[in-house]
């Protein structure tokens, strides 16, 4: 009884089906007699392009009737022409595990399984280094980009900015922890800033041109609005004792603006009543002269020699001592007029 083979021609850009019916040249007999024929007739079809037979192409004919068809695929056919669904001897791995249907190991995804692959997604940052041969869908382990490089030192005040890949971040950034203003609140001056992962902030302290720490105010202390830091308490002003007043620009207690005479010279006797710094709020003046509160100052009462000349030397008091009894100018008495 005749068989056949039925053969698989690829070309480079068609595979077609020869059968005994329209290739009588490939048909062969089995019988011992004919077995000279088989190779001549394989001979005269050396002209078709048999590149493209897999190696697996000639397969020897059973002992039916039926025909037998070669396996053959494209190079590039990558979906079809896994080892196992061709019949050859190759396993997935490359041992030989004896052909035939894929089945025979596994499915796609269980060789993908065996063979360490995962189909988890890589997280942010981070990509697989291959992927399973037998299904794309599954990968090896992820690696992180080379952008993340960056280790943020928790204990030095770092933080890392974004997300992390593998513990490394793209950058990092300063937490700023002792700095605790986003702005200076009124009242306050800048005592340094820092740019931290949430933007600018500062350190701060009471301006100084506006309050006064309170130990400088002393016992009597402070009032007004005050002002904290890290320095303390601080007042807009202090308690001045009696004669004194508050002066903003100089903060500090000063002589209050009524002390302000020194009661000293022609027609001056002294101060009248308490003094501050040396100074009074009104002065004694000299026989002759009168206090006179709107000019501040001890003038001339009326008597004549008020309205004499004051030049002591144009006067006789020429001299500034005698040896003996002398009379002092009344104007200024470090001059003299000697009597001997």
């Amino acid at each position: 009884m005749m068989k056949y083979w039925n053969f698989v021609f690829l070309s480079a850009s068609s595979c077609f089906l020869l059968s005994a019916d329209n290739l009588n040249a490939a048909v062969l007999s089995s019988s011992p007699s004919q077995s000279s024929h088989h190779h001549s007739h394989i001979h005269t079809l050396s002209h078709l392009d048999l590149s493209c037979f897999s190696p697996n192409l000639f397969l020897e004919p059973d002992d039916s009737q039926s025909y037998q068809t070669a396996s053959v695929c494209f190079i590039t056919d990558a979906g079809n022409c896994g080892a196992d669904k061709f019949g050859n001897t190759e396993t997935p791995n490359g041992g030989n595990g004896g052909g035939g249907n894929p089945d025979d190991h596994g499915t796609p995804e269980e060789l993908c399984k065996q063979a360490g692959y995962t189909n988890t997604p890589c997280s942010d940052g981070s990509s697989p280094t291959s992927y399973c041969p037998y299904d794309s869908s599954y990968h090896s382990d992820c690696e992180c980009s080379s952008e993340y490089n960056q280790v943020c030192d928790t204990a030095l005040g770092e933080k890392g900015v974004g997300t992390s890949c593998g513990g490394k971040y793209k950058e990092c950034c300063n937490l700023c922890s002792d700095y605790k203003y986003t702005s200076i609140p009124s009242g306050y001056v800048n005592n340094g800033e820092c740019q931290s992962c949430d933007g600018k902030k500062y350190k701060i302290k009471c301006d100084p041109q506006k309050y006064v720490l309170a130990p400088t105010c002393g016992t009597l202390g402070g009032y007004g609005n005050t002002c904290t830091d890290d320095g303390g308490t601080y007042y807009a002003e202090c308690k001045c004792p009696n004669n004194y007043e508050w002066s903003s620009s100089q903060k500090k207690c000063v002589c209050a603006t009524s002390f302000k005479y020194s009661c000293s010279g022609t027609g001056y006797s002294g101060g009248d009543g308490n003094s501050c710094d040396n100074k009074y709020s009104k002065c004694k003046c000299a026989s002759g002269f009168t206090w006179n509160a709107s000019q501040g100052a001890c003038v001339c009462s009326g008597f004549d020699f008020c309205t004499l000349s004051q030049n002591c030397s144009a006067l006789g008091y020429a001299q500034q001592s005698c040896e003996g009894k002398s009379v002092k100018c009344p104007f200024n008495t470090n001059y003299v007029y000697c009597l001997d």
